[in-house]
């Protein structure tokens, strides 16, 4: 099963977390029908999201969004406080081919931007970005928590795809210095992190994510959590005709004056729902007598 561990050194403030995600990005993989190296780039950040989740409150959700000028165009990743995540990618049909015997994820993004929607549950959302510094996911997401968020990060992530185009290993680890903690531990972790192996090479080994924190640090670490993952969509029929309201009267009348159904596919799950002349005739109704407008719920809509 796949998980997501939370530690932190037993005598300084530095927080780690580690996760395997294989199954899951499996999931998303047969979900949007990728091509290796779109494979390795959407699990990426699908780890990643999920290693901002380990940050937040309960009931809180994070979304991870890369946008950039490679063929891969832009690839979003939406996690919660309960490590649920669903994924999109703009071109799945992408293979860049092996650059240094790796999928060149970098090169199939590009340069462009690197953005963190965090919904803590308050009126306004959070948002922040931050240019692309390699296209390579696990660097920028380190560079966005340096920049954006004042925190000194380090992230390693990695998707292993085998020949068949299945997922055979998928996960990371992010480790972060909190205020109090001693300039010779994080040199000490610095050496560490400059040998150590990738982390789909440690999930290929058979390591778990308590064994890849104690092989990332090297230190005594205290267990802080241990928690599963799902690939998880919200997406229901009542959202979708939510979502539509939310358009307006114009669109809606429009939709209706060419006299088809709809058919409506989610593109986080692949999910279809069917819209009849009749519902969109009673969101219609609905709107005029209670007013069109409305916030559409990120998380929620498709």
């Amino acid at each position: 099963m796949d998980q997501i561990v939370k530690a932190m050194l037993k005598e300084d403030p530095v927080l780690v977390v580690s996760l395997i995600d294989t199954e899951t990005v499996e999931k998303a993989r047969q979900i949007h029908n990728t091509f290796p190296t779109a494979t390795a780039a959407l699990g990426r950040v699908i780890s990643g999201a999920l290693l901002l989740a380990s940050t937040l409150k309960d009931n809180q959700k994070v979304t991870l969004q890369i946008q950039g000028d490679g063929p891969l165009r832009e690839i979003i990743a939406e996690a919660d406080s309960l490590y649920r995540v669903r994924a999109y990618i703009k071109r799945p049909h992408i293979h860049m081919g092996l650059r240094d015997g790796k999928l060149d994820v970098g090169r199939a993004i590009g340069k462009g931007f690197i953005n963190v929607i965090r919904d803590l549950g308050l009126r306004e959302i959070y948002q922040s970005s931050v240019p692309l510094q390699t296209g390579e996911i696990a660097t920028d997401l380190a560079y966005y928590l340096n920049v954006s968020e004042q925190i000194p990060s380090a992230v390693s992530l990695g998707v292993y795809v085998d020949p068949d185009n299945t997922v055979k290993a998928s996960g990371g680890f992010m480790i972060q210095r909190l205020p109090g903690a001693r300039d010779e531990v994080i040199s000490f972790i610095e050496r560490k992190l400059s040998n150590i192996k990738s982390a789909s090479a440690m999930i290929l080994e058979g390591l778990n994510p308590v064994e890849i924190i104690e092989e990332a640090v090297g230190l005594p670490v205290d267990i802080l959590s241990q928690s599963g993952i799902t690939y998880f969509c919200p997406c229901t029929k009542e959202r979708v005709l939510d979502a539509i309201a939310a358009l307006g009267k114009r669109e809606i009348e429009d939709m209706i004056k060419k006299g088809d159904n709809l058919e409506i596919t989610c593109r986080f799950c692949g999910r279809e729902y069917d819209v009849t002349l009749k519902e969109l005739k009673e969101i219609l109704l609905t709107g005029e007598s209670e007013g069109f407008g409305g916030e559409i719920n990120t998380w929620g809509s498709s």
